[in-house]
């Protein structure tokens, strides 16, 4: 059987709401910007990750092609070139983000999703 008697849960209540007001003053001061969320050295890692990492899979897919279908150089230089574009386009990604402001809209009047703000 459940007991719901309601005069033990208002000291809890009454703990909890003390606890949040003593907490709320730390956690409300110091909100960190995306930019300081990630170091330099990390995001300079994710960068570079992520170039090798699309020209990888390029390569690895035009090498596949060219052995299944027999041409030589011609499946790597265009999937190595895809590569290079996708692995330029997530770093170009994750350049705009640090742009952000706090607000989470860019500069251009849209949100982080790309949709306009008036909408």
């Amino acid at each position: 059987m459940i007991d719901h008697d309601t005069a033990r849960r208002e000291p809890f209540d009454d703990r909890l709401a003390r606890l949040e007001q003593k907490v709320a003053p730390r956690t409300g001061k110091a909100k960190p910007s995306a930019l300081s969320e990630q170091s330099s050295l990390g995001m300079a890692f994710r960068i570079a990750s992520d170039m090798i990492a699309g020209i990888a899979v390029g390569l690895g897919i035009g090498y596949e092609l060219d052995r299944w279908t027999g041409y030589r150089p011609v499946f790597i230089i265009v999937f190595a070139m895809l590569g290079m574009g996708a692995g330029l386009r997530n770093v170009w990604r994750v350049v705009n983000v640090m742009d952000v402001p706090e607000s989470g809209t860019q500069k251009n009047g849209r949100s982080q999703r790309g949709q306009r703000i008036d909408d």
